[in-house]
């Protein structure tokens, strides 16, 4: 098991070393947070679930790894709700769904990413898809 888990973290590592990001505890630990945790959380999620393994941890540091994450290109801020901002290590061009009654967010990654021509001189930096409905779940129980 202990193997598993350093493999994990030499894995997460490399990535970061392949973004330019120096794989230092924390930054792993973060980055390997998101991958293992698809739902994509918020910074105050990962601080909560990391700060029992991690004690030396602090919000602030959360929220700075994951700005110099963003900033490097190796995890992507997703922007589902005005005040609230959610992280994914895929950086794929993928579709977001977001059920209104779980809060849940899913990645909808067999549903084609729509292609947009931008008028002339036009360029994108990011793109992001998201969708607001009921997910197959919560629809059951309504």
């Amino acid at each position: 098991m202990r193997d598993v888990k350093q493999m994990e973290q030499k894995e997460s590592a490399e990535k970061l070393s392949h973004f330019g990001v120096r794989p230092l505890s924390h930054r792993v630990a973060i980055y390997r947070y998101l991958m293992d945790n698809k739902n994509h959380p918020t910074a105050d999620t990962i601080y909560t679930d990391l700060k029992g393994s991690m004690p030396s941890l602090s919000r602030t540091t959360v929220y700075n790894v994951l700005n110099h994450l963003c900033e490097k290109g190796a995890v992507r801020k997703v922007s589902i709700e005005e005040h609230e901002s959610r992280y994914d290590a895929d950086i794929s061009d993928h579709i977001h769904f977001k059920c209104m009654l779980c809060k849940k967010v899913y990645d909808l990654v067999a549903v084609p990413f729509p292609e947009v021509k931008l008028p002339a001189n036009f360029t994108s930096v990011t793109t992001q898809v998201n969708i607001e409905g009921i997910c197959p779940d919560c629809s059951v129980i309504g």
